[in-house]
């Protein structure tokens, strides 16, 4: 598959470099300038890069990836911004997906591509982290203390305008104040876990738009598996995470968000797979992702992705389906 895109002219091949690197940098300059925005618009910068790689391989991907990233710092300057900082978020944001989205088209499962992608990146923000704070900036803890500290009187002070009733307004603090509690404790699986999610963004929309490239092709998300040991370690953390205490508590925490993040991903494979081929109305199957995403529907579909690895819920299904 090393020859997929040849056969593109040069002059085509610069232009689809260049937008996908202008498309990256369009996408991620939302995550500084609008948060809320910028945090569902940062997994998207990948896409066009990941579709690059796809079509004319690792090279270009990871030549947009670097454009993007110099173009990201100097937009960054020029606001006065840390442009060194962002322009390093940048090329691991698109770079990484780009890398393992590369296994395709080297013949390799798309699924171990993806599975790399999520530790290598878990990896990255360790690394990320800890020279952050060995250069003795303000840690990211302190940041989210910090912005909470900030909302919250400035939540409690909007619902009083509004007229709410005492037991409202104190029901709202409580809900902030444990928030507040659990991102402190808990924000580097939080973090992993929106990496995770992200990813799965990022791989398997890149390789979607970059159909009918072979390697693209193979890289389906409703192929998507785990491996059997990952639910050990699953059900290793959440234990842990329930009956110890202290520093050991968050430790367990902190793998078993991640975890859980990534078995959401699988068990939403495994929904699209069926609904690809019960629901033939492209928004009837939207409108089911969007249902499982709230609570109490999300569990389930975290334990349906988890006990896949024993009953294969793809070939029981497929068997129930050739016997009706």
């Amino acid at each position: 598959m090393a020859g997929e895109g040849d056969g593109a002219r040069p002059g085509q091949r610069l232009s689809e470099l260049l937008f996908a690197a202008a498309l990256a940098v369009f996408f991620f300059a939302a995550f500084p300038l609008v948060p809320a925005m910028g945090a569902l618009g940062l997994p998207f910068a990948a896409v066009p890069v990941v579709r690059l790689t796809h079509r004319r391989g690792l090279g270009a991907g990871l030549l947009a990836s670097g454009l993007s990233a110099v173009a990201v710092s100097g937009l960054a300057a020029a606001v006065g911004s840390d442009g060194l900082s962002l322009a390093a978020i940048a090329a691991g944001v698109t770079a990484l997906p780009a890398a393992f989205a590369a296994f395709g088209r080297s013949g390799r499962e798309p699924s171990r591509g993806f599975l790399g992608l999520c530790l290598a990146g878990l990896l990255a923000l360790l690394v990320f982290t800890g020279l952050r704070s060995l250069s003795g900036d303000r840690s990211i803890q302190a940041e989210i203390e910090g912005t909470f500290d900030r909302m919250v009187p400035a939540a409690l002070e909007s619902y009083s305008r509004s007229s709410k009733d005492p037991e409202t307004v104190e029901n709202v603090r409580r809900t902030l104040s444990a928030a507040r509690e659990i991102a402190r404790r808990f924000w580097p699986g939080i973090l992993g876990a929106s990496w995770v999610l992200g990813a799965a963004i990022s791989f398997y929309a890149g390789a979607r738009a970059a159909r009918p490239a072979p390697s693209a092709e193979q890289a389906r998300f409703e192929k998507l598996r785990v491996p059997a040991a990952a639910a050990g370690l699953f059900v290793l953390s959440g234990a842990a995470s329930a009956l110890l205490t202290g520093p050991a508590r968050e430790a367990a925490g902190n793998v078993l968000l991640p975890l859980a993040a990534l078995y959401f991903v699988a068990g939403l494979s495994i929904i699209c797979h069926f609904a690809r081929k019960w629901l033939r109305v492209r928004i009837l199957r939207v409108g089911l992702y969007a249902l499982v995403v709230y609570f109490p529907m999300n569990v389930a579909v975290t334990l349906l992705g988890l006990f896949d690895w024993y009953a294969d819920f793809r070939r029981r299904g497929q068997g129930a389906m050739e016997k009706s």
